[in-house]
């Protein structure tokens, strides 16, 4: 691979190249720059690629906070677009583990829309390839990145589909009569959940934190069949007598992303 070539360059190359396979300006896909900007964002602000940019001492946290207080302000009136640019960073300082990440935990946390997540796949194997053609990607490294291609995308796709039918089935009810939705719950847990068990009727959470398994949760069929023992929910649930029931849901991610698990308890909440 070469070293000396910028990743911000090989996105930038690549979106002119899909480009000018269009006939016209309006006829590009824009889920590829779209999918590029995103993976932008994530490695920016999210991977482990920037986290050497430490403050070094008090006066600067000083400086940044305040920077950071007008930043916010800026973003409330619409007038700051986030920052996207890769600056120098190497071609060779991506692995395939950041594909992973981006796809399965990154970017099923911003969207549940299934086909856009498939779309997204997409580009980044044409892209995978179009590095790899033009010699910034050896083959044993190639070879690295669309193996965790093929093995994470069907799970980031089904995750967002999962993601979107517990949306609308919580939203409209759960599955609780509209009698017993005002009674009060006796407890509550928020956080990351792993599942571990799945049986005929229901799932069973693990929260790491916890020393105790929460559940079961009385899913319909349809809804259990797209769950597999290691998704990590993001989810409020709530226990009326001996039963738990979702209360709040967000985004599902793979068992092949960790994700840090916390709780949250209280006493005098109505759903």
């Amino acid at each position: 691979m070469s070293s000396s070539y910028k990743l911000q360059e090989a996105m930038d190359d690549f979106i002119q190249s899909s480009t000018a396979s269009f006939s016209s300006e309006s006829s590009v896909n824009s889920s590829e720059e779209q999918c590029m900007e995103m993976l932008a964002q994530y490695l920016i602000h999210y991977s482990d690629l920037f986290q050497d940019m430490e403050l070094a001492d008090e006066g600067d946290f000083a400086e940044w906070e305040d920077g950071l207080e007008q930043h916010m302000s800026d973003l409330l009136e619409g007038d700051v677009e986030p920052s996207g640019d890769l600056g120098p960073l190497p071609v060779d300082a991506l692995d395939p583990e950041h594909l992973r990440d981006f796809l399965g935990w990154f970017a099923v946390r911003e969207s549940s829309n299934a086909e856009l997540i498939q779309a997204y796949a997409d580009v980044l194997l044409a892209w995978v390839n179009f590095v790899h053609d033009r010699g910034w990607l050896k083959d044993e490294e190639y070879m690295g990145f669309v193996e965790i291609l093929a093995e994470v995308t069907p799970d980031a796709v089904r995750v967002a589909r999962l993601s979107r039918v517990l949306f609308h089935f919580v939203r409209c009810g759960g599955g609780i009569s509209p009698r017993l939705r005002g009674k009060r719950f006796s407890r509550f847990v928020e956080g990351h959940g792993r599942v571990v068990t799945i049986d005929s009727h229901s799932i069973l959470f693990d929260f790491d934190n916890m020393q105790e398994k929460i559940g079961p949760v009385a899913l319909p069929q349809v809804i259990l069949d797209m769950i597999e023992e290691g998704d990590v929910f993001d989810i409020e649930l709530g226990k009326r007598g001996d039963d738990w029931v979702i209360v709040d849901i967000g985004p599902v991610y793979p068992g092949s992303v960790y994700v840090e698990v916390e709780e949250y308890q209280g006493l005098d909440k109505r759903s």
